[in-house]
């Protein structure tokens, strides 16, 4: 069975890297695993269209001397959380992606930014760390059997049915790897060393204009995360959670550092919990277990790994390992009791928007008490409009607004 490079890539993408790299970006989880979806596929692609001459298998061999995947892959989550190693990454991934696109970065960066919301660098730091993961990936694969230009091509080749099903049709007919076949046909007939590469020029039948390339790039973002949900294959991210609908972590509320990495906290009754560092658990104990911290109506803690459909009350799978995790601490913590508050920004109906929050705030409650929790122990209220933590002038401050969060009134 072929060697599927996607489905490789995606190990690599664990949820503590998809923490660490919302933390590196200051983007919610849902949004870093938007783009992570969508670059993968678009990467080696990128790198099946390069080696569709021999020039640009040439430039391809030379990287992967370069680059050192073991460094990269080993512990891809260590890299990321060390401050020094993990802009030397993005340094690298900097210099990778204009090679690979064979286009003005900025151009894509600012495409994928005004389309997805997240800020410019964020785009520029994501897919920077994107692109030196799948080169050493690929790298990984043809250095195990010695590198040289037939296996590569041959490696890629067997890709085309995993990639253009998640490309859109129009990068699908620019990128139909025939030039790549056709080179990994003649490389069979007549195989050359790396040094026989050497002198021979990238054809320029293939060049794309800047643009062209920036748009066909963001819309294999965009197909390839909506093909990479369908649920069609198995080949997906492993999905480190998403917040509650359009929510990002305000910077006047709880939940306003990045959650971090994973961490194990042990707790009473044997119970061990592996939760984000500055997540909502890890806030939620830090308040617990703090004699000098006493109940406060006022005091509330976002939830970050909540997630709703839009103006749905119903709870998605996403928000299960979240809902288990209070309902951990508060089976470690029988005197704790706690209230969850549901609030909405002030678009549309203000009754509908107070229903709606209640609505969401009641699913917690009975997710959690699902978990074996007297529903005694957990109240819910809906808040509407009301406590809003932003301006709702922005769509940015209204995407705050839209939140669930939770409060003890006992411990």
């Amino acid at each position: 069975m072929a060697v599927n490079l996607l489905e490789l890539t995606k190990g690599y993408i664990t949820k503590e890297v998809g923490y660490i790299i919302s933390a590196l970006t200051e983007e919610s989880t849902g949004d870093v695993q938007t783009a992570l979806l969508g670059t993968l596929p678009g990467l080696i692609g990128a790198i099946m269209n390069k080696a569709s001459t021999s020039g640009g298998v040439h430039e391809l061999i030379g990287l992967m001397n370069l680059n050192n995947e073991d460094y990269v892959l080993k512990d891809l989550a260590g890299v990321l959380s060390d401050p020094v190693k993990s802009k030397d990454l993005i340094t690298m991934g900097l210099s990778l992606l204009p090679m690979l696109l064979d286009t003005d970065l900025k151009i894509v960066t600012d495409s994928i930014s005004a389309s997805t919301g997240l800020k410019s660098y964020s785009v520029s730091n994501i897919l920077s760390i994107s692109a030196p993961i799948v080169l050493s990936v690929v790298g990984k694969q043809v250095k195990e059997k010695s590198i040289d230009p037939l296996k590569l091509t041959t490696l890629l080749v067997a890709q085309k049915e995993h990639i253009l099903k998640y490309l859109p049709k129009d990068l699908s007919a620019l990128w139909d790897f025939k030039g790549l076949e056709e080179l990994n046909k003649n490389l069979q007939r007549n195989p050359l060393s790396e040094h026989h590469l050497e002198n021979k020029p990238v054809s320029g039948k293939k060049k794309l204009g800047y643009l062209l390339v920036a748009v066909l790039f963001l819309a294999a973002i965009i197909w390839g995360y909506k093909k990479l949900n369908r649920g069609e294959e198995t080949v997906v991210v492993e999905d480190f959670p998403v917040e509650a609908e359009g929510a990002k972590k305000s910077g006047k509320g709880p939940a306003d550092s990045s959650p971090g990495r994973l961490v194990t906290r042990k707790l009473p009754k044997d119970i061990e919990l592996n939760i984000p560092e500055h997540g909502t658990e890890a806030k939620l104990l830090n308040f617990i277990q703090d004699s000098s911290r006493t109940v406060d109506k006022n005091v509330w803690i976002d939830f970050d790994r909540i997630v709703f459909e839009p103006n749905m009350a119903e709870l998605n799978t996403e928000s299960e390992e979240q809902v288990n995790n209070i309902a951990e601490i508060m089976r470690a913590y029988p005197n704790v009791n706690i209230k969850i508050g549901g609030y909405t920004d002030n678009t549309g109906d203000a009754a509908a928007n107070l229903s709606l929050s209640k609505n969401r705030a009641d699913a917690v409650k009975k997710g959690i008490a699902k978990k074996n929790i007297k529903a005694s122990r957990v109240q819910s209220e809906g808040y509407g409009i009301d406590h809003p933590i932003e301006s709702n002038d922005t769509e940015e401050g209204r995407a705050k607004n839209r939140r669930i969060a939770i409060n003890v009134t006992r411990k």
